[in-house]
């Protein structure tokens, strides 16, 4: 993701930050690197980035990890040994009581976030200094999109949303030849190959039973046969291959990637819904609409959206209808260049996530209740924009009907 300094440093000022630490060791903290803004070879011994709310950064590495580093505008310091680092690291930070932001949550409540060992935390307030959450600042330093991404992310919507439909047809056409989940999943693999996307993993074509597991993978050996009357849940996530073509003509190229999209839709086989499975798809729905419709009025008024605020309006929905105890997840995620990136998540379920949605980044809104027969997940994308939200994608209003 393009990194924006200046905004977190703006944040940190702010709330009396007086800078933030991040650390990696052998590539264990994406954080870091998103933050320093490459990806330097061979790093082999710890490795610390000070980014002060008022000057430019640093990075402390050892001596033989130094010459890794090629960005003129990072000061570098070397040590040698342990002793060497800690009195370097000491006299960045501030002196007793000052307030140092690590990528640290509070009793592990952020996992995303939480990527500095209690080690180290232990270490900077052994030096008198105030730990607080870096959590506000990774967002506003590494996960808000620039327009090139935002422009990747609508094209991969525009073919997921080309390629479910399609993917429903495939299906419905082919039921009769024992069609499997599995052979669903290559046909929706090969659209992505063929328009550019490609994905880290899935996607997920879970039918009947097998939709109420949400993250179902089906596999060559043993997914199940698509019949000729049954529930279709599939769950697609793609990004472009590059981000080249999407930069506007005459701008500079940068080092960032393109971002993903990722929706999910239902589908009924044969005869039409069930009574219990429209009831199941409309509660989804509406616990969806909620969430999005208080998300977007929220943000119009100017007030501050946090992630488990809409969590917890789509989730009372849902409790309301008598399906709390079949809504097993959080309501959304953050999307970025990983499709669960490092912003904040819809989240008062798996976790109480306080940050809040600010412009510049995407999340997904995804509802679902599983019953041990069938499951129902409706996601969409939403990009936050400075004045408004933009749904960036179709929403599913209706279950689609596959007629045979």
């Amino acid at each position: 993701m393009p990194t924006d300094l200046d905004a977190a440093r703006s944040l940190m000022q702010q709330h009396e930050i007086h800078g933030w630490l991040t650390k990696d060791y052998r590539y264990s903290n994406p954080i870091f690197f998103a933050a320093l803004g490459s990806r330097p070879p061979n790093l082999t011994r710890p490795v610390w980035l000070w980014i002060p709310a008022d000057s430019r950064r640093v990075v402390v590495a050892h001596e033989v990890d130094v010459n890794r580093f090629e960005d003129s505008s990072v000061r570098i310091i070397s040590y040698s040994n342990r002793d060497q680092m800690l009195r370097t690291l000491r006299g960045l930070l501030p002196k007793v009581g000052g307030k140092v932001a690590m990528d640290y949550s509070p009793m592990c409540e952020l996992p995303r976030v939480a990527r500095a060992d209690a080690g180290s935390v232990e270490m900077v307030r052994s030096f008198g200094s105030q730990v607080v959450s870096s959590g506000d600042i990774i967002q506003f330093a590494t996960e808000r999109w620039n327009a090139a991404q935002l422009a990747s992310h609508r094209y991969a919507m525009g073919e997921l949303l080309e390629t479910m439909q399609e993917a429903f047809q495939f299906a419905g056409e082919n039921v009769r030849w024992k069609i499997s989940e599995h052979d669903v999943a290559e046909f929706i693999r090969g659209k992505f190959d063929r328009a550019g996307l490609i994905a880290d993993e899935g996607p997920v074509v879970a039918f009947n039973a097998n939709s109420s597991d949400p993250h179902y993978e089906p596999r060559p050996d043993s997914s199940a046969v698509i019949r000729r009357d049954g529930w279709l849940l599939i769950d697609a996530w793609a990004k472009a291959e590059s981000i080249a073509p999407f930069h506007a003509e005459g701008e500079a190229e940068d080092a960032s990637e393109p971002v993903y999209a990722d929706i999910t839709w239902v589908a009924k086989i044969g005869a039409p819904p069930t009574p219990q499975q429209q009831e199941v798809f409309e509660s989804v729905r509406r616990g969806r609409d909620r969430a999005l419709h208080f998300i977007g009025e929220r943000h119009r008024q100017g007030k501050p959206v946090q992630g488990w605020e809409a969590d917890r309006i789509a989730r009372e929905s849902i409790r309301v209808d008598g399906y709390a105890d079949y809504f097993v997840h959080r309501l959304g995620h953050s999307l970025g260049v990983d499709v669960h990136s490092n912003a904040v998540n819809l989240d008062d379920w798996e976790s109480h996530d306080t940050r809040t949605l600010i412009p510049g980044i995407a999340v997904t809104i995804e509802p679902g209740i599983y019953l041990p027969e069938f499951g129902v997940r409706l996601e969409i994308d939403i990009y936050i924009s400075e004045s408004d939200i933009e749904t960036t994608g179709e929403i599913q209003n209706e279950i689609v009907h596959i007629q045979i």
